[in-house]
Parts: structure tokens; sequence; C-alpha cells
């Protein structure tokens, strides 16, 4: 099988050559910066193959740096040709330096957010400061960006040719879109969008309507031009931490119901039956919302926040794709850890089906070159 064909029969619980393997969530560049002085070739991972779409030689990037045609262990990794459609704000907000000091910055970024960049951090987080939406008034204003006609939400080369390369390729195709809480946490913050739910709920409402409305319109020309070749749509959302989600059963139903049913039945008319939703943390409160909403399959279904693929495969059985719920501390542990994690999980979720391999999260900085070798050797055997 092509990679394509072996992801379709995955997420049909049909039976593939093998199993396809990704990271769903990303390498970041820390983690790919550790590797490359514990002695990654740099050469061996790059593939000089010319991208057909963007019409540039292939440069370094967290989903093709291992993918498809290299000679190491990576061949195993499987890639994804994403349709890039801008869901941002448009035009954007920055960059926008407003304050500098021998630590660090204060600047606007191009979502509109005030936050604070410290120089001596290479990498990690910065402290966020001030989000664009602050009540009603913002919103409306703001919405002056969102223009699901703008032409400059597809790339240049958005042509029939490119559609054609998406109809034929042999990689599947991805759609990832900001979901209906992961939207509002972006522009609010994340305890302003929590504390909106019960002060404004007007503000709410109005934004997860205009938003159905926004992704809808925005992702028409693609889904009218390729219907079922488009092979999922991911939803991101990060809606929870280790102990449950950020919002009850009841808010979920009340505010985000309506515009994930849109949204999902809107694809579902042309064919796109693979809806798959991103959310770190514990979700398991919401799995039966999400199936309700017309949700196909969940990622990355962290470990250490209680998430359990076996428990889910029994509870659900072929409800729900599953991806990912390989422990990232096992595999930065080491050999016997790696071997643990990946007994007690393949065998099952193999022989039941509708399970794709990956990390339960990003691969992070702590895990050594020759661990995720390993991971992706041994994972193997059970593929």
């Amino acid at each position: 099988m092509n990679p394509r064909e072996r992801f379709r029969a995955v997420v049909h619980f049909k039976e593939p050559d093998r199993l396809p393997v990704y990271e769903w969530v990303s390498i970041p560049d820390d983690t790919i910066l550790r590797w490359l002085k514990e002695g990654m070739e740099l050469e061996k991972a790059i593939s000089r193959e010319e991208l057909f779409i963007r019409g540039e030689l292939l440069s370094v990037s967290c989903y093709r740096l291992f993918a498809g045609h290299q000679p190491l262990v990576f061949d195993i990794l499987d890639h994804m040709d994403e349709i890039p459609i801008d869901f941002g704000p448009i035009p954007r907000f920055g960059p926008r330096t407003l304050e500098e000091s021998e630590r660090y910055r204060v600047l606007i970024d191009a979502g509109g957010v005030k936050k604070r960049v410290f120089k001596d951090r290479q990498f990690g987080m910065p402290q966020f400061i001030e989000w664009p939406v602050k009540g009603l008034k913002d919103w409306r204003r703001i919405q002056e960006r969102f223009k699901a006609e703008d032409p400059r939400r597809y790339p240049l080369d958005w042509s029939d040719e490119a559609i054609e390369y998406f109809r034929t390729t042999s990689f599947p195709t991805r759609i990832r879109v900001p979901g209906f809480f992961g939207f509002g946490r972006q522009l609010m913050g994340l305890m302003p969008w929590l504390i909106a739910f019960y002060r404004d709920q007007e503000l709410v409402q109005e934004m997860e309507a205009f938003w159905a409305d926004f992704l809808i319109e925005t992702l028409k020309p693609a889904v009218e031009a390729l219907k079922s070749s488009i092979d999922c749509v991911t939803i991101w959302e990060d809606m929870a931490y280790r102990k449950g989600p950020h919002i009850s059963p009841r808010l979920f139903k009340d505010f985000l119901m309506s515009g994930y049913k849109r949204l999902t039945g809107f694809l579902r008319h042309y064919g796109i039956e693979t809806i798959l939703t991103d959310s770190d943390g514990n979700i398991i409160p919401l799995v039966p919302l999400f199936i309700e909403a017309g949700v196909k399959g969940l990622y990355p279904l962290e470990v250490q926040a209680g998430m359990d693929a076996i428990a889910l495969r029994k509870a659900y059985g072929r409800s729900l794709i599953l991806i990912g719920n390989i422990d990232k501390r096992a595999v930065a542990l080491g050999k016997d850890s790696i071997e643990r994690e990946i007994r007690s999980k393949l065998p099952f979720l193999k022989k039941e089906g509708g399970y794709i391999p990956s990390l339960d999260h990003e691969v992070p900085p702590d895990v050594p070159y020759q661990n995720y070798c390993y991971y992706l050797e041994f994972l193997k055997k059970y593929l």
C-alpha cells in the first residue's frame, strides 16, 4: 500500500499492510537541535525533492524532516500533504515591538497578542500579557480581519493543477482548522475566555455562531473542489488539563455543539468522514459529546492526563479513531520502558483496528536521539 491507501484503510477499520506511523503533534525545534548535537546526520535526513505545490526545495521542518524517502530508521514515519488554508486574522497584527531591554522584548505578535519574549531563552513559552479581544466591542471590530472571502486565505498557487495534485497524491491529504474552543482561547486568553462562558454569554454565542460560518465559508472552495479527496480534517482545541476539561459537558452542549454539528455536517455532505479533534489533557467527560457532534477520532491521548486508548476502544468500539497514547516519558527513559510501553498497547490496538501509533504529544527535548531511534525500531515489530 502507499501511505494514502494505508491511512484510509486504518481510519475505516480495514486491515492495512502495516499500521501508519505519524508524529501528529510535532518534533519541535529544540528536540531537533538536541538530536543534531547527538549525531543525527542532517544530510541523510533531508530530501532534496522539489515540492510541487510550493515550488521550492524541501527545507527542514517538523513534518518533513524524516518523512518519506530516507534510508534511516525514520523511514517508517509517514507523511501527509497539508492543504494550506489560512484561518488567521488578515491582515496580521504584528510583529511590532513595544518595549525592549537587555533581558526581553515586549511585542504584539501576528495574532494580536501582547507578550514578553526573553532573549536568553532560545526556545520555550513567552510570557503572555494581553489578548486582542476583551469584550463584545473588541470582537465586533476584529471580525474585519476574518473575512472568509479574502483571496489571501488560499495560497498563490491554488489552481486546477494544485487541485489535481491533491486528488492524485499518494499521501493522505489534511486540512487543519482552529476549533470552537481553541479560536476563542487564542483571541481572549484561556482565563478570560473561560470566564466569558459564565459572565458574557452573549459574546460567546456570537463568537461561536460566527466561527461556524467562517470555517464553512473559508473551507468551501477546497471542499467543493476536492470532496472526499480530503482524507481528514483536524480540529485544534487544546481544551483540557491533566485532571479534566476546561469546560463542563453542559457548556459544551450549550455553546460548542451547534457549531460542531454544522461544520461536521457540511464536511460529511461532501464525503469527508474522517474528522479528528486535537486536544491535550483529559477530555474523557467530553468524549460522548464529541461523537454526538460528528467527530470520528481523537488525538494525542496524553497518558499522564489519564487518557487510555485501550479503555477508550473497549468503551466506544468503532465509534472512534484513536491516534497517539504512546507515553513520551517512556521514550525518554530508555529501552526497557520503550519496550514495556509498546508491548502493553500495540498488540491489542492493532488487532481492534482504527488506531495510528504516535507519541502522546510532541517529542520533548528530554528524549535522546538514540532513544527515539530505538522506539521506532522496536515499534516496527508491531506494525
